[in-house]
C-alpha cells in the first residue's frame, strides 16, 4: 500500500499545491521585511483569482488573465497600503477588512456579470510546457520516470514560482534594495535619517505583495482549477502566512515551507482516493494541511524572530 501513496505523482502535486501558497509567503515576506503585516494575502488572492478568471472569460486569453491577476492584487493591496502607511490604521484589522471586502465583492460580482452565485464557466487554461514521455525499463527508466513525473509535468508558473523564490532571496540579501527592505522592517527611523522615503519603501513592497498574492490567485483558476468559485481560496492565504513565519521571513525559508505544505496538501488527495483500503472517515484526510499548519505554527512561534518593526505604523517626524 505504501508504494501506491509515495509515488512520483505525490511530489509532484506537492509542487503544483505549493506553488500558490509559496507566491503569496514570498509576497508576505517581502511585505513583513518592510514592516507591514499582510494579513490580507487571502483576500488579494481570492481577488486576483476572480479578475484573472473573467478576464479569461472575455478575452480567451489565459497570459492576459495573468496579467490582470497580477494588476488586481496590486489594485486591492494598494487600500492595505494606504490604510496602514499613510493613515497609520492597525494592520491586522485593515488585513482583516480587506479579506472580507475581497469575499463580498467577488461575490456580487459574480452575480452581476455571470447571473449566478457559486462557479463560472470553465476557461481556457495554461497548460504544461514539457510533455515528455516516461520510456524504457530497468534503472535508468525508472529514474527517468521519476524525475519526468516529478520535475517535468508542470505548468509555467510553478517554474516561475522557482525562479522568483531565488531571484527574491538573492535581492533581499545582496542588492541595496534588499538592504534597505530589511532596515525598514527593522530600524525604520535609522533608514529615515539617511534620506530613504520610508512611506515610499513601505509602499512598493506592499504592493508587490499584492501582485505575488494575485499571481497565486491565476494559478489556483488559470492552471489548477480552470474555472472561478466563490471563496476558493479556502484558507490559502493563512496557510502563506504560517509559512512564511516557519519560513523566517526568508523567500527560500517561505517557498520551501510551502513545499511541505503542499506535500500535506497532496497526501490527503492521495490518501483520499485510498479511503477504501485505509478505511478512514475523509475528513480526517482533509484537515491535514491545517493541522500541520497548527503543528507547525505551534512549534515555531517563539522561535522565528520576526522583524523588530513590523506591525508598528511609522510616524515620520520634523
Amino acid at each position: 500500500m505504501l508504494g501506491d501513496i509515495i509515488t512520483p505523482d505525490l511530489f509532484a502535486s506537492a509542487f503544483r499545491m505549493a506553488t500558490p501558497l509559496a507566491l503569496a509567503a514570498i509576497g508576505g515576506t517581502i511585505c513583513e521585511r518592510s514592516g507591514v503585516v499582510n494579513i490580507a494575502l487571502e483576500g488579494i488572492m481570492l481577488t486576483g483569482a476572480f479578475f484573472g478568471t473573467a478576464a479569461v472569460l472575455a478575452t480567451g486569453s489565459p497570459w492576459f488573465g495573468v496579467l490582470m491577476a497580477m494588476v488586481a492584487g496590486v489594485v486591492i493591496s494598494a487600500i492595505h497600503a494606504f490604510a496602514s502607511v499613510n493613515l497609520k490604521a492597525d494592520q491586522v484589522v485593515s488585513g482583516t477588512a480587506i479579506n472580507l471586502l475581497a469575499l463580498g465583492v467577488t461575490g456580487f460580482l459574480m452575480e452581476r456579470w455571470y447571473g449566478h452565485p457559486g462557479t463560472t464557466d470553465p476557461i481556457k487554461t495554461l497548460g504544461p510546457i514539457l510533455r515528455l514521455t516516461a520510456e524504457g525499463g530497468g534503472f535508468l527508466g525508472e529514474v527517468w520516470r521519476w524525475v519526468n513525473g516529478i520535475f517535468l509535468t508542470h505548468t509555467p508558473i510553478v517554474y516561475i514560482t522557482v525562479l522568483i523564490a531565488i531571484f527574491a532571496q538573492w535581492a533581499i540579501y545582496n542588492t541595496r534594495w534588499g538592504l534597505r527592505l530589511r532596515a525598514m522592517g527593522e530600524h525604520p527611523r535609522a533608514v529615515d535619517t539617511v534620506g530613504v522615503n520610508v512611506y515610499r519603501g513601505r509602499w512598493v513592497a506592499v504592493l508587490m505583495s499584492g501582485a505575488l498574492a494575485g499571481l497565486a490567485g491565476a494559478n489556483l483558476t488559470i492552471e489548477q482549477v480552470g474555472s472561478f468559485t466563490e471563496n476558493m481560496t479556502n484558507g490559502r492565504g493563512f496557510i502563506a502566512l504560517a509559512a512564511n513565519i516557519f519560513g523566517r521571513w526568508t523567500a527560500l525559508g517561505s517557498y520551501g515551507a510551502s513545499l511541505l505544505f503542499g506535500l500535506a496538501d497532496g497526501l490527503q488527495i492521495k490518501l483520499q482516493i485510498l479511503r477504501d483500503v485505509i478505511r478512514i472517515p475523509p475528513q480526517f484526510f482533509l484537515m491535514l494541511p491545517y493541522v500541520l499548519t497548527v503543528v507547525v505554527l505551534a512549534g515555531v512561534i517563539g522561535r522565528a524572530v520576526a522583524p523588530a518593526a513590523v506591525g508598528e505604523p511609522y510616524e515620520k517626524k520634523g
